[in-house]
């Protein structure tokens, strides 16, 4: 007879209170980053477009690392890429939308805007000017397309709505 483990016979009740008590001593432990799912999603999306992230522009006056249970919405976003920038303006509608208006530079021909229950596209006006009138609170992210096809997307991070 061997002392050797052997994997041949299925998980009792004694391999499942373990596997349990495993699970909750590494979520108190080490707990999932409460945006894993939105930042895996976004690494899924820009390795399937080939495309570029626009980075989120600091607010002048802006202290980084600073923290606070206090904050002022931010109505106004820049996003910037080697291709391109926007300027984003979130107008409230009422509590469970807001309109939103944007221009770019570059020579882009549309704008996807991905919500959590749709995905919808506008195109880019001849003054670089864009417009989704009802998005649905939350979080989103926005999609820039080129008219030239051989430039790639430029896809930003998500934003609270």
């Amino acid at each position: 007879m061997t002392d050797e483990p052997t994997f041949d016979h299925p998980l009792d009740e004694i391999d499942a209170a373990l596997l349990d008590e495993l699970r909750t001593t590494l979520q108190t432990a080490d707990p999932m980053p409460p945006d894993l799912d939105e930042r895996v999603q976004l690494a899924l999306t820009v390795q399937a477009l080939h495309a570029e992230i626009a980075e989120l522009q600091r607010l002048p006056g802006e202290l980084a690392g600073v923290r606070s249970r206090d904050y002022e919405r931010v109505d106004t976003v820049t996003f910037t890429s080697g291709s391109m920038s926007a300027v984003v303006t979130i107008t409230r509608v009422d509590a469970d939308s807001a309109r939103v208006d944007g221009w770019v530079d570059g020579d882009l021909a549309e704008v996807e805007l991905r919500e959590r229950s749709r995905t919808s596209s506008v195109t880019v006006d001849p003054e670089g000017r864009f417009a989704f009138a009802r998005v649905e609170r939350g979080l989103v992210q926005f999609l820039f397309r080129f008219v030239d096809v051989e430039i790639s997307p430029v896809i930003t991070p998500s934003m609270e709505v």
